[in-house]
């Protein structure tokens, strides 16, 4: 059972909800240009890249219930191609732009590896990890020659509201699992720390992360935001476990700022959030009741995200706006 529970997980997430149609925007939302990127009839989930509106990738759940990963080379055109193929689920692509290579995780019916594979040269993949334990969520250095990612149990994506009761938080009981560190020039492999979601900094010496715990009350699993160095040391706290369920971050350019989806106590929806790395001067950009999750922060300030907002509950696409200055 446990090799399948993020398939489970997934699906749940995408088609547990009621048919309820969202709003486009909601008064207080802090954005400019707000746009929808993907139009599918599928769910397209998880956005990475886009910098500069190019080598945008992104996940589609199929017909049969698999994921593949496409991309556009252009962000505002039309055109897509489909980068895996097979009843498989390849999940959390990141696009490194110095190598023009996408590193994913791989379930192939018996557990999740992490491969990759060249964004400009067919389908061919090529495998990273090879263990009996489950890997996930990898992230590039700047460089293209280190690749960071998180090993043991099914990492939740967002707090998912139970149906019994809209306060009550149902998910994945996340264990504290491993961050390690390949680095694909020396074959080296170590872990370097505990948490979720790694994330390495433009400038290539620090990883954010989440950490999962309970809140105050300590009745309630939240996520947490954490910086620490690229070789594990000095981690430190960014968020606060009583703001709420926070996990996928990423970077801004400029190596200042997180951007996250923040999931707050008793709501059921998840909006895109920024802090500075210091843990100062928290914001928020999505208000809307639908979910906004899984945001990337382009080098020219645009942030993508997945939301099925414009859409009944579920219908996930891809949007992008603009950051107000």
């Amino acid at each position: 059972m446990k090799k399948f529970f993020l398939l489970v997980l997934v699906t749940a997430t995408l088609g547990a909800c009621a048919p309820k149609a969202f709003q486009m925007t909601s008064e207080g939302e802090n954005f400019d240009a707000l746009t929808q990127i993907s139009d599918s009839e599928k769910p397209c989930l998880y956005p990475f890249g886009g910098d500069l509106g190019e080598n945008l990738v992104y996940v589609s759940r199929e017909d049969d219930g698999s994921y593949n990963l496409y991309m556009k080379e252009k962000v505002l055109t039309k055109a897509v191609i489909q980068k895996t193929s097979g009843k498989n689920i390849n999940l959390a692509p990141n696009y490194c732009n110095a190598n023009n290579r996408i590193v994913f995780q791989y379930f192939d019916k018996t557990n999740f590896d992490i491969y990759y594979i060249d964004a400009g040269k067919g389908k061919a993949i090529t495998q990273v990890t090879n263990t009996d334990d489950d890997e996930y969520n990898p992230s590039w250095s700047p460089d293209g020659n280190i690749i960071v990612f998180e090993k043991g149990a099914t990492p939740k994506t967002y707090a998912v509201a139970s149906q019994k009761s809209s306060k009550v938080y149902d998910g994945v009981a996340v264990k504290k699992n491993q961050i390690w560190l390949k680095d694909l020039k020396s074959k080296e492999l170590k872990m370097i720390g505990e948490g979720s979601f790694p994330k390495i900094s433009p400038d290539g010496k620090n990883i954010t992360f989440v950490k999962y715990d309970l809140d105050k009350s300590k009745s309630k699993e939240t996520g947490t935001l954490w910086i620490m160095s690229l070789e594990g040391d000095s981690p430190r706290q960014i968020t606060d476990v009583n703001l709420g369920y926070a996990t996928n971050p990423n970077w801004s350019p400029d190596g200042k700022n997180l951007i996250f989806q923040l999931t707050k106590k008793n709501k059921t929806d998840a909006d895109i959030y920024v802090i500075d790395v210091n843990g100062e001067n928290l914001r928020q950009y999505t208000v809307n009741k639908s979910n906004d999750f899984a945001p990337y922060w382009s080098v020219d300030d645009y942030i993508y995200f997945s939301s099925d907002r414009g859409a009944k509950a579920s219908k996930y696409q891809i949007w992008r706006f603009k950051m107000k200055k």
